[in-house]
């Protein structure tokens, strides 16, 4: 069982004080000792190189070459719906956490990793090539460091690491050709637009640079670290920060608004910055941006939309059940854009939200497994079927029109993967706890390829695809 964490990107918030319910608690994460065997030499053995690379060729179009899949990030893409689920392959590749989603280009799966261990540098940090038919290996890189969010063209990969640098990888060479030294740690999922490629880092710069050379374009500094990353619509580019100062600037980098997002104090007293660690979402007129908070709210759940043409605030997100209103934790995830709803695993329970991406009013919740207060794991949506990995280990596939569990699949051990049978009704305990009762948790982003299989990897170290 793995102590509950936030993976690669550093610790977040210690718990609230008495009579709160407290946040996502640090702590170190590593690998199960049964399965993180690092073989070494014996003392007097002269050490050994490294066998050569051998080149890697991509076959295929498209793919998943992005956090999200896209640059709005709405995480839906148009490819087949899984309907009868099969896990067609595993391939061991270390921890992957909230920023280390999956890539697909043509038939190849890049996955970036944090190793054995979390927020410590160590021979398996860095990034993965698999081949996408079986899981086979087809290269790895290594990093001085955790490895995070990740985006890739057909020549290149790009992914920031702990260590405080950007890298840019040759896929065929799996050489590491240029590097940009940053103000701290560079958490954020990449975003490719044009001939440049935007990341963001703890320093709260937000920088452009060219994805050939590595010449920085343009940065803008925000107040606060950038975790979760940009999005764009392809002529602005948007990023929030972690204390609340949301950006829209032009593709040269040019300020056209820049506000400070609040929400009301848990005192009731006056307002506080939002707390931004995923990526904005694009969607109509809107920005969407999750946010995170002191700890939770009734009826308020954890999602503004901001005018893309102003940054004024048009709506704060409400519950709309009748009577006593639910509780809303802290959203960190991205959701999954679908049926004209944001689709999310909520925090500080079992359940998973659709809230109208308009209107921001609750549109469902359902309780489909153990309450847990972490939640990371964004979702991918292929049309109306939203693909929902939780904390518990398990992948929901859910019904956007409904918000009912259609299949699930349990991931959280190897030795006890299985599709599972979908209860009626979920009939577990009220107990809401920080860590998963046996197994691992799912901390990463979901993904897809053009064929419709999905890929998620698991805090065990292990990538999984499913597929028809």
């Amino acid at each position: 069982m793995l102590t509950a964490a936030m993976g690669c990107g550093g610790a977040t918030q210690a718990p609230t004080s008495a009579g709160e319910s407290p946040d996502e608690q640090p702590a170190t994460l590593a690998m199960p000792t049964a399965t993180a065997t690092v073989a070494e030499a014996p003392p007097d053995d002269p050490p050994t190189e490294d066998p050569p690379k051998q080149p890697i060729a991509i076959s295929g179009d498209g793919g998943w070459m992005m956090f999200h899949g896209d640059a709005a990030r709405t995480g839906n893409v148009d490819v087949p719906v899984i309907t009868r689920p099969r896990v067609a392959w595993n391939a061991k590749v270390g921890i992957q956490s909230w920023l280390n989603s999956p890539l697909v280009v043509g038939d190849l799966v890049i996955v970036p990793t944090c190793g054995d261990k979390h927020n410590a540098g160590d021979p398996k940090d860095g990034v993965y090539f698999l081949n996408s038919n079986d899981g086979v290996a087809k290269g790895f890189v290594k990093l001085p460091n955790d490895a995070n969010g990740a985006a890739a063209t057909r020549e290149r990969v790009f992914v920031g690491s702990d260590d405080g640098k950007f890298y840019a990888i040759d896929i065929k060479t799996q050489k590491i050709v240029w590097e940009y030294q940053a103000s701290g740690k560079v958490y954020t999922h990449p975003l490719l637009i044009g001939d440049r490629v935007v990341a963001g880092d703890a320093g709260g710069n937000l920088f452009a640079l060219d994805q050939a050379s590595g010449t920085k374009s343009w940065v803008v500094t925000l107040r606060g670290a950038i975790r979760g990353g940009a999005a764009s619509d392809g002529t602005r580019i948007y990023a929030a920060s972690q204390e609340g100062d949301v950006i829209a600037v032009d593709l040269r980098g040019k300020k056209i608004w820049r506000k400070t997002v609040t929400r009301p104090a848990w005192s009731g007293k006056g307002n506080d910055p939002i707390k931004v660690y995923s990526t904005p979402i694009v969607h109509g007129r809107h920005l969407l941006v999750p946010f995170a908070r002191d700890t939770y709210f009734s009826g308020k759940p954890a999602i503004v939309a901001i005018d893309r043409s102003t940054g004024q605030v048009r709506w704060h997100a409400k519950d709309t059940k009748a009577g006593k209103k639910d509780d809303w934790g802290n959203v960190r995830v991205t959701p999954a854009v679908a049926k004209g709803l944001l689709v999310y695993p909520e925090p500080y329970s079992g359940d998973v939200i659709g809230i109208d991406a308009k209107s921001g009013r609750s549109k469902f919740r359902h309780t489909v497994g153990e309450c847990l207060f972490p939640s990371w794991s964004s979702p991918a949506a292929a049309g109306d079927m939203v693909y929902t990995p939780r904390f518990d280990g398990r992948v929901y596939a859910v019904d956007a029109a409904s918000g009912k569990v259609q299949w699930q699949v349990y991931l959280g051990e190897k030795s006890r993967v299985k599709v599972e049978s979908v209860p009626a009704k979920y009939s577990g305990t009220n107990r809401c706890d920080w860590d998963v009762s046996s197994g691992s948790p799912i901390y990463s982003p979901a993904a897809l390829d053009s064929a419709g299989n999905l890929y998620v990897g698991t805090g065990e170290g292990y990538i999984y695809r499913i597929s028809k």
